[in-house]
This record gives structure tokens, sequence and C-alpha cells, in this order.
């Protein structure tokens, strides 16, 4: 089987050799780039999507040529839904060219692209045909895979355009509800990755969801512990079996209780397999959608025996970790996991080791500590004070600076005091989003730490490239939560280091974000202590943003009017922000809860 899918990877390489792509690469790149003025504008550009598709319709050698290139993801991307719904009718309505397609790796990717986009291109559009027409591909596609699921499988030609099918019809799989940052940034256009896309599902109402069902009747046919240990099987399997937990839970009960009696027959292959690349994210999909009984089973026998090891392997911390996520929230069974974790918590984290795996944990735990009032919060920090060090009242008031440098209380004395510690050590990332969870829950120990910095501590992270994004963290947190008296307390400690933190590259962000945050009076406190160094701010890298932004040189003209325009901006941001909180009740809930 090996040596078959290294000659079909030849045989590609070679065919692609013969397609000459020269010219529509050219031409998307050049888009891409924007280098060229001619398709700067819409009416030429939509002149050139015209005359590709033409093209594209009339030749299926043209098509090729536009499939391989590898630019076409960012034509899809920037496509009009009327142009991309052409192109996907062009790739859907011929099976025969279909079948054609999706057997050569590099035709295949624009079906990939296509999928990934789909569910962007409905939500901007209103015209009924164009919707129709999306959903008759959509129809067309589907039953091509079902029809083929079989052959597909056992060559996997077209097997990553089947899983992205699977993304986008039914309802949100549970592992993409909640988008990365990378999926909401917006793209500069040399940065395009189809990859970092944010993948949203079709609409509902198409009913698209039925081929779960029909592709879940081929599970019942094979062994479902041998795919869960294969490359290109595995993901599939598991992103169905995820999907069809979201949207048939029912039917999906039967596949979870066949694969359960497969384990029941072989009872080390679960230890196996969830220390395998694939398989652990089998296991991951398989406890997610295992209903109770089946899912306390697995925790009494395999997991809760083995924490420490699971948790500390590279694979097998990820069912783990999803399990704390996405189903201790609200769950009562899977508080003997969270108590197990904080008693065995000593023995996993590492401070002196880069995989973040291993001490991201504590960052579950509290976030999900925030979710379900039964688990055990105050042993959880507890447990983390004590491997610190930080075991009686008077060490606790070092709590954040012992957690920024992430090292126990020990070792850092000895190699300086506990009061010059973050300018001696690094900080670590992962102990800044820590700090910043505490602080989020009003962790008391974590808020009489933060509060004890002094000015020249603060000053230090506000300049440093970690401790300036946990500043920043520390900033917006307590806007939202209407903590003023601490955004006050960091602005009376920075008074009078405002013009050195302005001209260092981390410390400019800070400085805008105590913009962004501060009162009137606060951005007063601000602008009387740059006016004084003006001239010198303009003509440095970094102040200088911040020069513009504030509006510097208006208010040494104009006060009156620059305290005029400063109010009106922040009764507006003030009314903004109202509004987003009365849309999430729960923020509400958590200002009531600290006013009180």
């Amino acid at each position: 089987m090996g040596r078959k899918k290294e000659l079909k990877i030849e045989e590609n390489d070679q065919n692609a050799s013969k397609v000459d792509t020269r010219y529509y690469d050219e031409l998307f790149k050049k888009i891409k780039d924007q280098e060229s003025e001619e398709f700067n504008d819409s009416e030429s550009l939509e002149a050139l999507y015209s005359t590709i598709l033409e093209q594209i319709e009339e030749d299926n050698s043209e098509l090729k040529k536009c499939l391989y290139s590898y630019h076409v993801d960012y034509f899809l991307y920037k496509s009009s839904v009327e142009n991309f719904s052409k192109f996907f009718t062009i790739l859907t309505s011929n099976k025969e060219l279909l079948e054609q397609l999706l057997s050569d790796t590099r035709t295949s990717r624009a079906y990939e692209a296509c999928l990934m986009l789909i569910g962007n291109k409905t939500k901007s559009s209103s015209d009924n045909n164009l919707l129709e027409s999306l959903k008759n591909s959509m129809i067309d596609l589907g039953d091509y895979f079902e029809s083929n699921l079989e052959n597909i499988l056992e060559t996997h030609n077209g097997i990553f355009s089947l899983r992205a099918f699977l993304r986008v019809i039914g309802s949100q799989d549970i592992l993409e509800t909640i988008p990365n940052e990378t999926n909401n940034k917006k793209f500069k256009n040399k940065e395009f990755n189809i990859k970092n896309v944010c993948v949203k599902v079709v609409p509902l109402d198409w009913n698209l969801g039925v081929y779960l069902k029909k592709f879940s009747k081929f599970l019942k046919e094979i062994n479902l512990l041998e795919i869960g240990l294969d490359a290109e099987l595995s993901p599939f399997v598991s992103l169905l079996l995820r999907k069809m937990y979201a949207n048939y839970p029912d039917k999906c009960c039967s596949i979870i209780e066949k694969i359960h009696k497969q384990f029941v027959k072989k009872p080390n292959s679960f230890n196996s397999m969830i220390q395998d690349a694939k398989g652990s994210r089998f296991i991951e999909s398989f406890l997610l959608a295992s209903q109770f009984e089946i899912l306390c089973y697995y925790l009494n026998e395999n997991i809760l025996p083995n924490i420490v090891s699971y948790t500390k392997h590279i694979y097998a911390n990820y069912p783990i970790q999803t399990l704390v996520k996405h189903r201790m929230q609200d769950e009562q069974a899977l508080v003997v996991l969270f108590d197990s974790l904080v008693e065995n918590l000593t023995s996993i984290i590492d401070l002196n080791t880069d995989l973040i795996y291993k001490n991201y944990l504590i960052v579950e735990l509290i976030e999900v500590c925030a979710k379900n009032k039964n688990l055990n919060f105050k042993n959880l920090i507890q447990t983390i004070l004590d491997y610190f060090g930080l075991n009686t009242e008077e060490n606790k008031i070092h709590f954040l600076r012992v957690l920024l440098v992430y090292q126990k209380l020990d070792d850092i004395q000895k190699e300086s005091p506990i009061d010059q510690a973050l300018y001696v050590l690094d900080l670590k990332p992962i102990a800044s989003t820590i700090a910043t969870k505490l602080i989020e829950l009003d962790e008391k120990t974590i808020n009489k730490s933060f509060n004890s910095l002094n000015s020249n501590e603060l000053e230090y992270l506000a300049t440093n490239s970690v401790g300036s994004h946990f500043v920043q963290k520390v900033l917006n947190l307590c806007q939202s939560k209407d903590r003023n008296f601490w955004i006050q307390s960091i602005f009376d400690k920075l008074k009078g280091r405002f013009v050195n933190i302005s001209k260092n590259k981390s410390g400019s962000f800070v400085m805008e974000t105590l913009w962004s945050v501060g009162t009137l009076k606060q951005r007063l406190m601000i602008v009387d202590e740059l006016k004084m160094c003006e001239q010198q701010l303009k003509n440095d890298q970094y102040a200088k943003f911040l020069v513009n932004k504030i509006g510097l040189n208006f208010y040494k003209r104009k006060p009156d009017e620059w305290k005029q325009i400063q109010t009106n901006e922040i009764k507006k941001k003030r009314l903004f922000s109202d509004i987003i909180s009365d849309s999430n009740p729960n923020d509400n809930k958590n200002k009531k809860k600290f006013k009180k």
C-alpha cells in the first residue's frame, strides 16, 4: 500500500510538471500582491473574474491550469458570491470531471478551498438564487462522496475534501466553536493562508446533515480501532464522531458502544492508542462523544490510574485537556478528574520546559473553575502556592513575582532577593496567562500581590516584551470588570515615568492601553507629562504614534476644545461598552458580584 502511494505521488508530480500554470500564477499573484493597478478597481476585477470563468468553463485543460496554481485559493477568497457560485458549479456539476479532479492532489485543493469558504460566502449574501445554486452544488458533491465513500477511504483520493465537506455541514464541530485568535485577524494580501480562515457551517435549513447519517453507516462495517491509528482515515472518523454527537446524539450512541466493545476485547489498545499521534485524536473524539456510563468506565479504568503519565505525554494530554475544557464545566462526574489533576499537579508541572501543554493545564483548570462552582478552586490555588513554596502569609505577597518568573521561591532566592526577581530572571508567557486568569477570577492572593508591586517593578513590566502584554491584559480586564481603583493605582504608580515608557517598543503599547482605559483626569495626567518632551517624542520611532493618537499638539494649542473632544469620546466608548455588556448577562452578574 505504501509503495502504491509513493508511485501515485510521483505520477502526480510528473503530471504537475507538464501543466503550464504560468499565466494563472502571474495573474493571481498580481491580484494577491496588488502589484498591478489594472486590477485595483472593482470593475476591472469583475471583468477579470468573468474572463477566467469563461475560459475554465469552455476548456478543461484551462480549468486544470487554473486549479494547479497555488494562488487559486486567494482568487476564491476575494471572489464575489456570484463568481464563487459559478466556479463551484463548474467543479461539481460534471461527475466524471469531479472524480478526475478529486483524484489529483493538486486539483483537489480547490475543493477544500471552496468548502472552507462557502459558509462565509453564504453569510454575506441574501440572494436566494445564488444560495440555491450553492446548495445544489453541495448536494452534488455530497451525493458523489456518498456513492464513492468506500473507494475514497480505500484510495484516499479526495479524503481531505471529504473532511472539509464534513466540517461545514450540520451543526458546528465542538472543537471549532471557539475560533483561534489567528482565525479572526484580517489578512494582509501577502500573508493570506486558506488554513487560517475561520470556517463556518452552511445554513442548517439546507438539511445537509443527513449526509452525516449516510457516512456513519460505513462505521458499522469496519474495525474502528485500526482506522483510529490510520494517518489518513483517523481524522475523518474522529470528525465524523464529533459531528454525529453534535447533530444526532442518539445515532452516535450505537457507534460509541461499538468502539467500546472493541476496546473491551483488547484491554491494552486504549493505552497504546492514546499515546499515538493520530490515535490520541481519535480517543479525544471518542471521549467527547461518549455517554455518561462509558465515560466513567474509561475514567476509572484508564485515565485516573495513569493521570500523571497521560498528562505529561505529548499526545495523551490532548484527550484529558479536551475533557477539562468541554465537558468538565457541565458534568458532576468529572469532578473526580479535576480533584485527581489537582492532587497530582505538582508531578505534572514542569518549570524547566518549553513544552507548553505541560503547564497550560493550569490555565484550563482555572478557566473551568469559573464555569463549574462544584470544583474546589481554593484547593487548586493552595496546591499552586505550596508548589512554588509560598506556604506562609508573609511569602504569599510575592505570589505574582514568583509566578511571572515561573520558579520556586527557594530557587529564586539562590540567585537574587525576591524583590529583584522580575529584573534578574526571564518572564514566562505561560505564567503571564496564568496570572491574568487568576486576576480575572478575583483571586485574593494574586490581587494582593499585584497591588504590592512598586513603581519600579510596574515600569519594568510595562517595558518588558512579556510583561507589557500582562499589564495590557490587566488594564483591559479592570475596565471590563469596573475595577476603577486598580486603574487609578496603576496610573499613580507610573506617574512621572510616562515619557520613558512611551519611548520603549513594548511600553508604547502599554501607554496606548492606558490612554484607552483612562478617564479624562487620567488622560490629562498623560498629556501634561508628555507635552514637556513633545519634540523628543515626535522624533522617537515608537512614541511618535502615541503623540499623534492623543493629539498632543492640539492639546497645547486648544486645551478646552481638546478636553471636550476627549469627554465626548469617553462617553461614546462607555455607551458602546454598556450595549455590549447588556448583550452578555454573565458579565453583568460578575460586575454586580464585584460591586457588592
